[in-house]
């Protein structure tokens, strides 16, 4: 009986249902695969377009910054000329007086002027004025000589101190411009990426792969601070120059916030950092004295700064809009490393805000006053 219900063949129904089935697990399949491959491809795209508007970003702050110091130079130089007219216009009331009082009778407007000519300086009528002055008087003139020559500088300069204040300006107009189109590339990215994680299952799948992308990274990062580290330690001891990171771990409640700004998201609940708000552009600073060990764009977490802090002790700070140090530097507490930005598909600017002690998160809130 047994033999017989084995041997029986499979109902043609069951099997084409069956066949159905796995067409259609292969299909799913096959979408999930191409789904992962766009937002891998969005998420390459994402980082480029991120990347450059930091960079078009920083540029933009710097030519703010040469702005003004452009306009403060430019107000001192009109400031110097206002100072050097009145001084040449009290200088020459004083040689009038001057002239005046050895001649005793006012001073014909002409002979001013054509003592100021230039071609006064060859005249023979000027010889016989230098004869008739005394060398007060003669200081005097040269004084005057030397006011207008001083002006003239300092009109050219301002020329010169216009035209490249002109010339910033057109550049801060052409990198706003750029500005706006990758800020507009970037939200037609952001777009097309939201609409690849509109499931809460898949926001979820993608938080942990971002997570275990960083775990990595900072592993990565760790071995090759650790290299540097002997490296440097052998050369110090060979050199008799100690020179050595700060090998004390973080303390509980003891730093400063890295920005001031609301708690957007606590940690827990699949977060393993805190998000700050804070507006574009405000400086991030390092909590702690430590040694850079990533400086790099990363998904899900943007514009990325983590420091090593010795004993297993590492701070993370994401979103920046832009980074201001390198990978293998040295910073101390309080040093600014970043702009608060934005990136890694973030819809308000934030700082994204961690500490792993030992390879495991913890809160960073902990740590600050």
């Amino acid at each position: 009986m047994l033999g017989g219900v084995i041997g029986t063949a499979v109902p043609l129904s069951f099997a084409n249902n069956l066949n159905q089935i796995q067409q259609k697990i292969q299909q799913q399949t096959s979408k999930i695969n191409e789904q992962k491959q766009k937002r891998n491809e969005l998420q390459s795209t994402l980082k480029t377009q991120e990347v450059e508007m930091g960079k078009v970003l920083d540029k933009l702050q710097k030519t703010q910054m040469s702005l003004s110091e452009v306009r403060q130079t430019i107000k001192n130089t009109e400031a110097e000329i206002v100072r050097l007219e009145k001084l040449e216009k009290d200088q020459k009331e004083k040689l009038k007086e001057q002239l005046d009082s050895a001649y005793r009778s006012g001073v014909n407007p002409s002979i001013l002027e054509r003592l100021m000519s230039e071609d006064a300086k060859n005249a023979e009528r000027m010889s016989a004025y230098y004869e008739h002055m005394n060398n007060i008087r003669i200081d005097a003139i040269a004084d005057i000589r030397k006011t207008q020559a001083d002006l003239k500088a300092r009109r050219d300069e301002l020329k010169g101190q216009q035209k490249e204040h002109q010339s910033q300006l057109n550049e801060q107009k052409k990198q706003e411009r750029d500005l706006k189109k990758v800020q507009s590339q970037r939200e037609n990215t952001l777009r097309s990426l939201n609409k690849t994680l509109e499931k809460d299952e898949s926001r979820l799948e993608n938080l942990r792969n971002n997570e275990i992308a960083l775990r990595q990274q900072l592993e990565k990062a760790q071995k090759e601070a650790q290299q540097t580290e002997k490296r440097e330690q052998q050369v110090a001891k060979s050199s008799k120059n100690s020179d050595k990171v700060n090998n004390k771990p973080i303390k509980v409640g003891r730093y400063a916030m890295p920005v001031s700004g609301n708690i957007i998201t606590k940690f827990g609940n699949n977060w393993h950092g805190v998000v700050i708000g804070a507006a574009a552009g405000t400086s991030v600073k390092a909590i702690a004295s430590g040694r850079v060990i990533m400086a790099q764009w990363l998904a899900g977490y943007g514009n990325m700064v983590a420091i090593d802090h010795g004993n297993g002790d590492i701070s993370l700070y994401g979103y920046n809009q832009s980074i201001s140090v390198s990978k293998g530097s040295r910073v101390t507490g309080g040093q600014i490393i970043a702009r608060v930005g934005n990136t890694g598909g973030q819809s308000r600017p934030a700082l994204y805000f961690g500490v792993t002690r030992k390879g495991k998160p913890v809160n960073p809130l902990n740590l600050v006053k």
